[in-house]
């Protein structure tokens, strides 16, 4: 008898129930497929994002039905160590070992997480959905950007709340904490964030904005 499932990701869902956020009328495919082609957003999601967005909340179900916090902050920060990514073996052995305690396997919690080409299969093919544009011709720089921004400020916030904790920083909950990165022009004091300069197309008005950026959807063959 064949499987009730139509791939890993409706699998997974299953065995963990996971649901879309709230706010969001609709079921979990519903809302994968709306936030990929951008439907009701403001822009769409790449893979990359829609994959890391269902592991965590795998994760998160598994922390909440194991009585384990499961803040948005301790979440990134363990799904990164889980991950291995750009985190010490022996700090990934810790978690690990934390996670014991609390009676999860983290090495089993690993294998219950989605690829990317996973979820694009998914998208594509258990669900027929398609995009204007093609994967390959999105600009997934900007995506790669929040991501790096968003990972380097859960684990920054971890470590300031530790910090905080052992009574190292004083005040450091009640201050607020910016993460923005910045692009300085090389000929004079302007300086952009990286996000600014994204939408403007340029860092410095003054010397780099003659030549304007092109539109990847536009470019003559």
């Amino acid at each position: 008898m064949g499987s009730k499932h139509c791939c890993k990701v409706d699998r997974v869902r299953a065995t963990h129930d996971i649901l879309p956020p709230s706010r969001v009328d609709g079921d979990l495919d519903t809302y994968l497929v709306d936030r990929w082609t951008g439907e009701g957003e403001a822009e769409p999601a790449g893979v990359r994002t829609l994959t890391e967005w269902f592991n965590k909340q795998v994760l998160k179900t598994m922390y909440r039905n194991h009585g384990r916090s499961d803040s948005s902050v301790r979440i990134d920060s363990d799904y990164e160590a889980l991950q291995g990514n750009g985190v010490p073996e022996h700090e990934r052995a810790e978690l690990l070992s934390e996670l014991a305690d609390d009676g999860i396997d983290g090495e089993a919690a690993t294998k219950q997480f989605i690829g990317k080409s996973t979820m694009s299969r998914h998208l594509k093919e258990c669900l027929d959905a398609t995009k204007e544009i093609p994967d390959s011709e999105t600009e997934w720089e900007a995506d790669r950007i929040r991501i790096a921004t968003n990972n380097y400020r859960s684990h920054l916030e971890s470590a300031l709340q530790s910090l905080g904790t052992k009574d190292r920083i004083r005040g450091v909950d009640e201050a607020t904490l910016q993460t923005q990165a910045y692009l300085s022009c090389p000929e004079c004091p302007t300086r952009v964030t990286v996000e600014q300069a994204y939408e403007q197309g340029y860092v410095c008005a003054e010397h780099h904005s003659e030549t304007p950026r092109q539109d990847p959807t536009q470019q003559s063959d």
